[in-house]
């Protein structure tokens, strides 16, 4: 049994108990609601909505038709406030005799009248008859707590209906405190006891009541020290996975590079071995041809400068070594190149399903588990149900891993179609003469028609040109000397080339000629370009979650709002041919699709997609959408919420920053300006 505990009056005639929680001063009408919390009156009727007001701590709700007003007043606390009140009023003043001439400090207060009186009054009073009796105290010991028992059984409430009247009766017929008027009126004919018995009579009732709650505290406790053994359990199985998926990928990665090292070292000894021989082979063939030679020099010597008979004389011996030197050839060397056979390169090892793999409660696995063996050691993969029909080449080393997902049963073509990127070409950042920094590469376009590559190097202020092929052509200079900041997004709109800079857009021609400039909306540090057709340019604007459109005369022909979309930032964006916008919601770690009208089609998330935090957004002309992830690209057909990854990079140093499709070909641009080029 727990020990009870009392709480003093000194206790609770503090600030802290009778400050508000909403406005964090001294209840001012203070309302008390069913769950014992008490709030100002002024406080809570903001609250009130639709004649329900929800306790802004335990958050329960209730009905209060009249308002805040109509809830029961605290008349507990309300008594506290008028004693804590009192004890720190530092201006005390008699109230018998100051007036507005004089002013009389106090030095007592009587109980009985709750006057404060002068040393005067005070006197006077304990020699009057009416007030002989009165308890007359030290206002210091009074200030100081020694009489707040007192005090408190001393108050009274007074009735709202007769304010001169205090409580002192108690309706058992409508359970409400009377006064002596109420009683003889509205209350004549009901039930009715004195205040004393009534609380004499109900006080059992609530102390069980409070002792009931020993019991509800008891099992709490119990429940709590369930949840926090839980909660250790979960900690430490957690911490057991850990580490047990830490250990068993640094012995799959120690199995893996000594599996490297021996495959190495027994090719080092293969090539060895074969150079030795050719080595041996260039040497005798270096032999022959010098004795080739020599014999070709001194019979020349002979034939040119030598007497007749000198000539035939040698005649036999020239010839018996020429044919010698004719009839050799080199033993047949047993030429050999290696071919390598990897064990786990198959696509279903190496796609995107996850090596390890989890059984929550409630929750069934969506494969079935399927074990390699590791020579000793033995790695956990999962084996999809459907049957797996692209295949990895064996040739090209540079092509990069794809999921083969079995198509999604629609009546659209695009959800059958499955694409993969193989590698084609790759090439490198171009530096110019002028160029003062190391490229860094922020946007890319690809020119209509003729495919050429765009590729903004925001470092130097400057766009690299090159063929579709990956050859250099040449640099177009931006206006930089027109900007105070450094350029960021590239998009062509027909023969126009749109540029963005700081909160500026710029328009050139193809050649790098400066047309016009306009400011755009908004405060952003860069902002993201898209076009459609030649029609006009799209601006992804950030924070205000919106797409702006100029025409390349530099007018804003629309504004593009999605319905009730607020608390996101619009990254990258992309239009396709049905002209449906696509951007990148950065904080909100998703992809939105949505008409011009701002009617929202589409929200890619993480939750129900393959994506995890999309960065640059592109479209190809049979609107599917690409999006990078990290060090994936994922494919979105327009029918698809799944999402398909097309590309995965986890080998790479470098993540892809931006992308762009022309064709049939996937452009991604990694962070340290390296262009690969994929076809799909």
């Amino acid at each position: 049994m727990a020990t009870q505990s009392y709480t003093s009056l000194q206790d609770l005639i503090r600030e802290d108990f009778l400050t508000c929680r909403i406005c964090y001063d001294l209840y001012v009408v203070p309302k008390i609601l069913p769950c014992l919390h008490s709030y100002c009156q002024k406080c809570l009727a903001p609250l009130v909505e639709n004649g329900i007001v929800q306790c802004p701590e335990c958050r329960l709700q209730t009905e209060v038709p009249g308002g805040a007003s109509g809830l029961k007043s605290n008349f507990f606390i309300n008594g506290l406030l008028e004693l804590f009140q009192m004890k720190h009023n530092k201006d005390l003043e008699c109230t018998i005799c100051s007036n507005a001439q004089k002013v009389v400090a106090a030095t007592a207060r009587c109980l009985d009248c709750k006057d404060f009186l002068c040393q005067i009054c005070s006197q006077g009073h304990c020699c009057s008859r009416l007030t002989l009796h009165h308890k007359v105290v030290n206002l210091e010991e009074f200030l100081a707590g020694h009489y707040d028992t007192e005090v408190r059984f001393l108050q009274e409430l007074c009735c709202q209906d007769h304010t001169q009247e205090a409580l002192r009766f108690f309706c058992d017929t409508c359970s409400v405190p009377i006064c002596r008027d109420c009683r003889m009126l509205d209350h004549f004919q009901h039930k009715v006891v004195s205040m004393a018995n009534a609380v004499q009579r109900e006080k059992p009732s609530v102390e069980q009541l409070i002792k009931s709650l020993e019991g509800t505290i008891t099992c709490i406790s119990e429940q709590e020290k369930v949840v926090e053994e839980a909660v250790n359990k979960l900690k430490a199985k957690g911490e057991l996975i850990r580490n047990t998926i830490c250990n068993y990928v640094e012995d799959v990665t120690a199995y893996i590079f000594a599996q490297k090292e021996d495959a190495l070292a027994q090719l080092n000894v293969f090539l060895t071995q074969q150079m030795e021989g050719f080595s041996v082979a260039q040497k005798e063939l270096q032999s022959q041809k010098d004795k080739a030679k020599s014999t070709q020099e001194f019979s020349q010597h002979i034939l040119y400068v030598g007497k007749d008979y000198e000539i035939l004389h040698l005649e036999g011996m020239i010839r018996n070594r020429v044919q010698e030197l004719q009839t050799y050839r080199l033993q047949q060397l047993p030429s050999q190149t290696p071919e390598l056979a990897i064990a786990w390169d198959e696509p279903k090892q190496l796609s995107e399903t996850p090596l390890f793999s989890f059984v929550f409660p409630q929750e069934q696995p969506g494969r079935d588990v399927q074990r390699l063996e590791l020579g000793n050691e033995s790695v956990t993969s999962l084996d999809e149900s459907d049957e797996v029909t692209d295949s990895l080449s064996d040739s090209d080393d540079k092509s990069c891993m794809s999921v083969s997902d079995s198509p999604t049963k629609s009546s659209s073509s695009f959800s059958s179609f499955r694409v993969r990127a193989e590698y084609t070409y790759s090439f490198e950042p171009e530096p110019s003469f002028s160029a003062l920094e190391k490229p860094n590469i922020t946007g890319i376009a690809v020119v209509p028609h003729t495919g050429q590559i765009l590729l903004l190097d925001q470092a130097n202020d400057e766009i690299k040109q090159y063929s579709p092929t990956g050859q250099f052509q040449q640099v177009i200079h931006l206006p930089g000397h027109l900007s105070d900041s450094v350029f960021c997004g590239i998009s062509v709109c027909g023969k126009i080339l749109a540029c963005s800079s700081d909160t500026h857009l710029f328009f050139l021609t193809l050649e790098g000629i400066f047309l016009r400039k306009l400011q755009m909306r908004g405060s952003e540090s860069s902002y993201a370009l898209a076009s459609y057709q030649s029609s006009y340019v799209a601006v992804s604007e950030g924070t205000l979650c919106s797409i702006s459109l100029y025409s390349p005369s530099a007018f804003c022909v629309g504004r593009v709002q999605p319905d009730n979309y607020q608390g996101g930032k619009f990254l990258f964006i992309a239009v396709n041919s049905w002209e449906e916008f696509i951007v990148s919601d950065f904080i909100k770690k998703q992809i939105v699709i949505m008409e011009k009208s701002g009617l929202i089609l589409n929200i890619l998330k993480p939750s129900t997609s393959v994506m995890t935090r999309p960065f640059s957004v592109c479209v190809d002309e049979t609107r599917n959408v690409f999006v990078i992830d990290q060090f994936k690209v994922i494919q979105f057909s327009p029918d698809d919420e799944t999402g398909k990854v097309v590309l995965n990079d986890q080998s790479q140093v470098r993540r892809p920053r931006v992308l762009a499709v022309s064709g049939e070909n996937l452009i991604l641009v990694r962070e340290d300006g390296r262009t690969d080029v994929y076809s799909l």
